[in-house]
């Protein structure tokens, strides 16, 4: 009760007597309660912060790490107890404690770091160690970091600082890594039998926690003769063990180095003379690092130093005491200056622990509020900017006339001469989460503005002598998001696409790293198992690599048949200042066949013995056509079975085709679906062929399916013509062998196999699946594929409809009859293959899509050019018409939309035959209705006003997958033509829209 009441009085002391004085101007200090310490006397004490990093360590686990495994080393630097320690014993001077020379404990090694600090502030080591003061962010094993913590000095009347083991003691609160502020404790510390200073101890912990470290910067002002307004010398004076090195802006003034006793060393800046003392002998000796022989410490000059007092004297400057308690055994510390501090306004820049490191420049401007309340810019103000190592970079900075400064990570400004008023501190780069705070010395100030933009502060009068210190933290947080990545294939080709584009903006400071299977551990400190760029690695169905602009090639090595799945990796730097831990993001590619897949006939390899992989070619075979264009199919397109690379097929598909004349030669693929189609070419010269469907990957005695093809037209020449279809078949894997057969009459006959297409490679998908989710973007779920040229009808035929009935109806507007072999129009069906619809100009197909939902499905027809001719096509839009162009020979799918009672017509326009091949239907929900193609008596009347509907007006621009969405394939708007202008208003918005609206 007495202590408390002691502290009471104490404080309400220093209260009255602050209101008394006259403010004194002057920074980095933190002002809190006056300790109750009767040694400590004057009325005026006072208690203040300077802001350290404070270190941990374990020596087994640090000196390993500074080991790397190879062994100790005499060029190595180590953390030891005594000399007795196996890590002191033959590692020469350095590591090895006084009592080795002569029993004194007052020999210094000297030598142990450089005279100079690195540009950005970073001590460097003569001697190897794993990083005993890197960067807080670097996770060294055997070292712990508390970076921020407000570590107390006494300010007596007579202005000096001082923190003194002898009479003081503090406790580190090791669960708090960042920000807190030690409390002074009255009185030394003893631990076990040693003293006195042991911040990592606890009290009532008496196993010493020994080998520490700290890293504390102290900013200061000075006049060119070294004294303070009261002509008393400006002094800085440290005793203590065991390794302590003192810069001033960066150039090395004290060298306490070695495991020695309480060492005294001192600046005196009015004089320039640099010393060193001994409190037993007052003689200290020197080893320099690397040497046996011991010397007498003499005592120098701050000018033979490189200190120039004319230079000190015209900015800020900074101080910096790197100190470790290194060799176990009494542990003591005392730090004492009158250094002259100013009050200044603090903007600092940091990183999330988990937010990638940029070397980039972070934008902010000083605001203050002027009479009327409105914030003005701070322009062409003078500000100290420290880099992330508490070093000075430069004193003589201002902003510019707009209040603008810039800061790296890591980094702060320092401003004084403020005048009193609010300020604002605004950070004008964005893509960051930003987190603000701001103090008062160690008091809690200012409030969050400007949608956490800004940071408001009030600069008051200062009402002590003592330094007032404002700060404003600035923290911004972005973790590394890898969105996930869906592609999906249509066609066996190899597909690029760049996994990037859809990541979040704080990844693209990251690098690629690699790629590796989708079981792969996604460890975020390691990447092992990665393959490194532009490595392939085999997944299920194909391979995949990545390069270093995030573009993964994937390509497709057997029939697919499930979802490949694969982690991409990235690495980034963690941290603020220089670049430090390294860490690892991860995101997922899936690659998956559409609900249809195309697949060329050297899919695969010739010598390919799996028909599971590619399709196995026995003897007699060859191969016809150009030369082969082997182009990547595209990522960026919309609609399967769509694909630039086959827009412009005038014969094979993709240029070449198998063919043989060989009777007996077989052909051989396994596939996993419900139905597939064989492209062939077809002309008067073509033979026939068997094919067998089994159940299985293998070749039996037991046929599931036999069909004799015979692909003979005598009509012309057609190219990818599904000459071979097994549909309509139940979920599985099956596998098809073509033999090839005669033309006839033991005339042998030519069969060409140019590709196949399989139907539903995954079946019926979970709509919560990444299939599922895929097909459900795309608006391709619960897709139904339904051949036009089953239950073809004659219109002719079924011109008095009086009831719906199954299939498509043959139009035919023109004033010659179908067909080559005979006038009638009944004989249509023999008028090329079986298995889709050919149409001459005026002639085409109409049916109604039995069970159609506008809102629920989409539709979809394939269409082609057998002859590779240009072809224009008239097609049922909804309420409208539209048309579309092509020229290819490839079967392509192109979405349509039925009228709301679900009926099309397709016409073709031109003299060049066209084909139609399937109906794809596609369900936005899961349904048990199975859609088929009817004719009914309003189907009818609809093919009756047909030709009288407008062209649809397309008032939408092309509506492609934005980045964020899962990547499929589309065909061009120029290959839809939507709007045909039937007026010259028309005409003119057609023409705005092809200039704007693409």
């Amino acid at each position: 009760m007495k202590k408390i009441i002691n502290k009471f009085l104490a404080i309400t002391m220093a209260l009255l007597i602050a209101l008394a004085v006259i403010p004194f101007y002057g920074v980095s200090v933190s002002h809190a309660t006056k300790v109750n310490n009767s040694s400590n006397k004057s009325a005026d004490n006072d208690i203040k912060y300077f802001s350290t990093t404070m270190y941990n360590f374990n020596k087994g686990l640090f000196n390993n790490a500074t080991d790397e495994g190879k062994g100790k080393s005499e060029n190595n630097f180590y953390f030891v107890n005594e000399n007795t320690d196996s890590w002191a014993q033959g590692t020469g001077a350095i590591n090895r404690a006084n009592t080795f020379f002569a029993y004194t404990y007052n020999v210094l090694v000297q030598g142990i770091v450089k005279n100079r600090l690195t540009d950005d502030g970073k001590l460097q080591f003569n001697y190897k160690n794993a990083g005993v003061f890197e960067s807080p962010e670097k996770q060294i094993s055997g070292r712990e970091v508390y970076q921020n913590v407000q570590f107390p000095f006494v300010k007596d009347a007579n202005g000096y600082y001082e923190f003194n083991s002898s009479k003081n003691h503090v406790h580190v609160d090791k669960s708090k890594k960042n920000g807190q502020t030690l409390t002074l404790e009255s009185g030394k510390q003893t631990v076990g039998s040693v003293s006195s200073f042991f911040p990592f101890n606890a009290d009532g912990n008496y196993s010493p926690d020994y080998h520490f470290g700290m890293n504390m910067s102290i900013p200061f002002y000075i006049n060119e003769n070294g004294k303070d307004e009261n002509n008393n010398p400006i002094k800085f004076e440290f005793s203590g063990d065991d390794d302590v090195w003192v810069f001033i802006n960066g150039k090395l003034v004290l060298d306490l180095g070695g495991i020695h006793g309480a060492i005294d060393g001192s600046i005196d800046f009015s004089t320039g003379e640099v010393k060193y003392g001994f409190n037993k002998t007052n003689n200290v000796k020197v080893i320099k690092a690397g040497q046996t022989t011991q010397t007498d410490a003499t005592s120098t000059t701050l000018q033979k130093l490189g200190i120039d007092m004319a230079e000190l004297a015209k900015g800020e400057n900074n101080l910096q005491i790197f100190y470790l308690e290194r060799g176990a055994g009494e542990s003591n510390c005392k730090i004492k200056f009158n250094l002259q501090q100013r009050d200044s306004l603090e903007v600092n820049k940091t990183l999330g622990s988990t937010t990638p490191h940029t070397d980039n420049n972070f934008e902010f401007q000083l605001l203050k509020q002027n009479q009327n309340g409105q914030y003005e810019p701070v322009g062409n103000k003078a500000y100290t900017l420290y880099t992330a190592n508490n070093s000075i970079e430069s004193n003589n900075y201002k902003t510019d006339k707009n209040g603008k400064f810039y800061l790296k990570a890591g980094q702060r400004v320092n401003f004084t001469s403020n005048q009193i008023g609010k300020y604002k501190v605004v950070e004008l780069t964005g893509g960051y989460e930003k987190t603000w705070s701001g103090r008062k010395e160690s008091i809690a100030t200012g409030n969050i503005s400007d949608n956490k933009n800004a940071y408001e502060i009030q600069i008051s009068e200062n009402d002590t002598k003592t330094a007032t210190r404002y700060t404003v933290n600035c923290i911004n947080s972005a973790d590394v998001t890898l969105n996930d990545d869906t592609i999906v294939l249509d066609y066996g080709k190899t597909v690029r696409h760049n996994v990037r584009t859809n990541d979040n903006t704080s990844s693209q400071n990251a690098s690629v790293y690699g790629i590796g299977s989708g079981d792969l551990a996604k460890n975020v400190e390691s990447a092992t198992g990665y393959s490194k760029l532009d490595t392939d690695v085999d997944l299920h169905n194909g391979k995949i690599k990545i390069d270093e602009d995030g573009v993964v090639e994937y390509t497709p090595t057997r029939f697919m048949n499930s979802v490949d799945k694969a982690n991409y990796v990235v690495s980034y730097q963690v941290g603020n200042g220089n670049r430090q831990d390294t860490r690892y993001a991860y995101g997922t590619v899936n690659v998956l066949p559409a609900t249809s897949v195309y697949y060329e006939d050297d899919f695969g390899t010739e010598d390919n013995t799996d028909s599971t992989v590619g399709i196995v070619w026995s003897n007699g075979w060859g191969t016809t056509g150009g030369n082969k264009d082997n182009k990547e199919q595209s990522s960026a397109n919309k609609n399967y079975g769509w694909d630039e690379l086959y827009k412009n097929d005038k014969t094979y598909s993709d240029e070449t085709a198998h063919y043989s004349d060989v009777k007996g030669a077989t052909a051989t693929f396994t596939f996993k679906g419900t139905a597939v189609d064989v492209y062939s070419r077809t002309n008067g010269d073509v033979g026939l062929i068997r094919a067998v469907l089994y159940k299985g990957t293998e070749v039996t005695k037991s046929a599931y399916q036999m069909k004799y093809i015979d692909n003979v037209s005598q009509s012309g020449d057609y190219y990818q013509i599904p000459t071979l279809s097994f549909d309509d078949l139940e979920y599985g894997t099956y596998t098809v062998q073509i033999t090839a057969g005669a033309k006839g009459q033991g005339t042998t006959g030519t069969y060409y196999l140019d590709g196949i297409r399989v139907y539903n490679p995954l079946g019926n998908v979970d709509a919560n699946s990444v299939a599922g989710k895929a097909y459900s973007e795309a608006g391709e779920s619960n897709a139904q594929y339904i051949s036009v040229r089953k239950d073809l009808l004659d219109s002719t035929k079924v011109n008095d409809l009086e009831a719906s009935i199954n299939g498509s109806l043959f139009i035919d507007k023109s004033e010659n009859k179908v067909g080559d072999k005979t006038e009638d129009i009944g004989t249509y069906k023999d008028y090329g293959p079986k298995n889709e619809v050919y149409v001459k100009e005026n002639q085409g197909v109409a049916f109604k899509i039995k069970e159609y939902d506008l809102d629920n499905n989409k539709v979809f027809i394939g269409l082609k050019s057998p002859q590779g001719k240009d072809v224009r096509v008239k097609v049922t839009s909804g309420e409208h018409i539209q048309y579309i162009n092509l020229s290819s020979a490839a079967d392509l799918y192109y979405e349509i939309t039925p009228n709301e009672d679900g009926n099309v017509v397709i016409e073709n326009m031109t003299d060049n035959l066209l084909s139609i091949t399937k109906v794809r239907i596609t369900s936005k929900n899961a349904t048990t209705i199975k859609n088929s193609l009817i004719s009914t008596p309003e189907l009818m009347s609809y093919v009756e006003k047909f030709d009288s509907l407008s062209v649809k007006q397309d008032n939408n621009k092309d509506d492609s997958l934005g980045k964020d969405d899962i990547d499929i394939e589309n065909p061009e708007d120029k290959n839809d033509e939507a709007v045909k202008p039937v007026s010259i208003w028309q005409k003119i918005m057609e023409s705005i829209k092809i200039w704007f609206g693409k």
